[in-house]
């Protein structure tokens, strides 16, 4: 191997999802970026449902680094086009509560829509197709890569890392990012791992399975659950005191190819304690046996590949950044699978690293100071993702409790998801990168609207109105008047939205043009003063004109096929080859 092909300006640890957008976007803008990954790809990867926060934040990704494939992750019709129709389509968050030995009650769940087109719907990714995906694209833009690469120690001097691989001998760089999971290799080197501070105390059992039935086909009749969409077209979660489970179908529309679902049981830690001596497998079924309705959805489905089952699966580093090194997210922290916080917090990282490393890159200055912003802020949000986790479990109580609880989560992800729409749009105006600065100014920093005082003051005092009752300071039904009480006095619910009528077990509605266009008139002209002017400020020309396109799109992409299918019935001579896209300037990526 040359010489020069040993020195980069960024070494990235771990070919994952976040590791391949981050080597993009870096060598999109000229960085010598270092991809090393211990496996390859296809691989097994679990993270594989998306929030609409996260969505919109990979939009902001592509636009803000000029990197169009990351938005293809963006919306499920996207996805499904340019990168699998393994994947699987959300259109809402489904919670169903249960008691075990006893059906399901058809009043006793709720719904969360995610975003319809253009800007939705949210996806289940089947990971190892999406991973594989922007593994390429990463290479694509000029990454020199290297899979089945081992790196077993890592080396500071002043000025560079040395990192030394099992099989490939050492690379130079001048900073290292670890974007490995909880076995990341720097927390381990540095010594960073640290007793979890977190609230949150749970452990999974997971696996992928086929012939899971739809829920719809064993739920009560919609007629009685009137929830708007149909459970199975999103991500399911069954609850029940102290654990739930998820289900992530990737066959659920009619343009999916895959017969997979992904599932896990993810349980308190303090009320099941892992048994010893019984297998996964074995406890797994012994928990779907105990919910009628859940054995049901479940009776013909079997794995394809083994159970797994963690011990607890927080985990936590003393720090996220040092001198020429940073941890992303799922290196770094990790609190449970609800609520999919593991990617929206990846996304918020790489918006914060990308610009930071490219101009530490520009400027040969690497000063920890630089990156001190991903410290605090990937660190708050691994914070408030454990109180709205921890506060989940503890709602898992009572379904009532659970339905004033879950309208907290509820507000702060549409506050969240606007900050991210208001950059995107005020880009869409001006075509000025500098917009997306205002993501990291009050009061649009970190996600879930948590820089917002009134968004905080909300959730702080529900949190605590959820640990009073935990401690046995407040009866469940004070807090739950508590809850209502506060959401009312933030005066943060649209008016259109039935956030504080308890028998509204959807009170965002759904999320398709006309109810969006509610939302942005009551955002425009009848919110308070401290919403207004700050969130729902635009956008209805942004979201129509790429109606159109996204609709053109279909029909262009449509037609295309049909008539090459018509062409190549008469002729076998084409030029779509001519068509592909031309290698990128500069791209002279080393895959192995």
């Amino acid at each position: 191997m040359q010489e020069d092909q040993r020195d980069f300006d960024v070494a990235i640890v771990g070919g994952g999802i976040g590791g391949t957008m981050l080597g993009a976007i870096l060598a999109r803008h000229g960085v010598r970026t270092l991809l090393l990954e211990g496996s390859g790809h296809p691989r097994f990867a679990i993270g594989e449902s998306t929030v609409p926060e996260t969505t919109f934040g990979l939009r902001v990704l592509a636009r803000r680094y000029d990197v169009p494939e990351i938005e293809h992750l963006a919306t499920n019709g996207a996805l499904r086009r340019h990168v699998s129709s393994n994947c699987g389509v959300k259109r809402n968050f489904g919670f169903v509560y249960h008691r075990e030995g006893e059906p399901t009650r058809a009043e006793e769940c709720t719904q969360y829509p995610t975003w319809g087109p253009p800007l939705g719907p949210d996806s289940h990714y089947f990971r190892q197709d999406v991973d594989a995906y922007m593994f390429h694209v990463a290479v694509s833009y000029g990454v020199t890569a290297h899979t089945h690469t081992l790196v077993e120690d890592v080396k500071f001097e002043d000025d560079h890392a040395t990192l030394i691989t099992r099989d490939k001998g050492t690379f130079r760089a001048s900073y290292v990012v670890d974007a490995g999971g909880m076995r990341a290799m720097l927390p381990e080197r540095l010594g960073l791992r640290q007793e979890p501070p977190y609230r949150t105390r749970s452990r999974t059992i997971f696996t992928h399975m086929v012939d899971v039935r739809p829920f719809d086909t064993v739920a009560p009749p919609r007629e009685q659950h009137k929830m708007p969409s149909p459970f199975s077209q999103g991500t399911l979660h069954h609850m029940f005191k102290g654990g739930w489970l998820w289900v992530i179908p990737f066959d659920n529309h009619t343009g999916g190819t895959s017969g997979l679902c992904s599932v896990g049981i993810n349980l308190d830690l303090d009320m099941y304690p892992r048994p010893e001596g019984v297998p996964a497998e074995e406890e797994f079924w012994q928990h779907i046996a105990r919910f009628p309705s859940v054995a049901r959805q479940f009776e013909r489905a079997r794995p394809v590949r083994p159970y797994v089952s963690t011990d607890r699966t927080q985990f936590s580093s003393q720090q996220v950044v040092g001198d020429r090194w940073c941890l992303l997210p799922h290196a770094s922290d990790f609190i449970d699978p609800l609520f999919s916080s593991g990617l929206a917090v990846t996304v918020m990282s790489l918006n914060a690293l990308g610009h930071r490393l490219i101009d530490a890159v520009r400027q040969d200055d690497f000063d920890t100071a630089r990156f001190q912003y991903l410290e605090h802020w990937t660190k708050r949000m691994f914070r408030f993702y454990d109180d709205l986790v921890s506060c989940s479990y503890i709602s898992f109580d009572d379904f009532d409790l659970w339905n004033a609880w879950n309208r907290v989560w509820t507000i702060t992800t549409l506050y969240g998801t606007n900050a991210q729409n208001q950059a995107a749009v005020a880009f869409e105006k001006t075509h000025d990168r500098s917009c997306f600065d205002a993501l990291e100014l009050p009061p649009y920093r970190g996600l879930q609207g948590v820089d917002n005082p009134w968004v905080e003051r909300l959730f702080n005092q529900s949190r605590d109105a959820v640990l009073a009752y935990r401690d046995g300071e407040a009866t469940k039904e004070r807090t739950i008047a508590r809850i209502y009480e506060l959401l009312r006095e933030s005066e943060l619910c649209p008016a259109v939205w039935g956030t504080l009528d308890p028998e509204d077990r959807c009170p965002a509605g759904v999320f398709t043009l006309w109810p969006l266009t509610k939302i942005l008139l009551w955002g425009k002209f009848r919110s308070p003063r401290h919403v207004r002017g700050a969130y729902f400020t635009g956008g209805g020309r942004m979201i129509a004109k790429e109606a159109a396109e996204v609709y053109a799109g279909e029909l262009r992409a449509g037609a295309t096929q049909a008539h090459q299918t018509l062409r190549d019935m008469w002729f076998n001579w084409n030029r779509d080859w001519a068509k592909r896209p031309a290698p990128r300037p500069g791209a002279a990526p080393t895959r192995d």
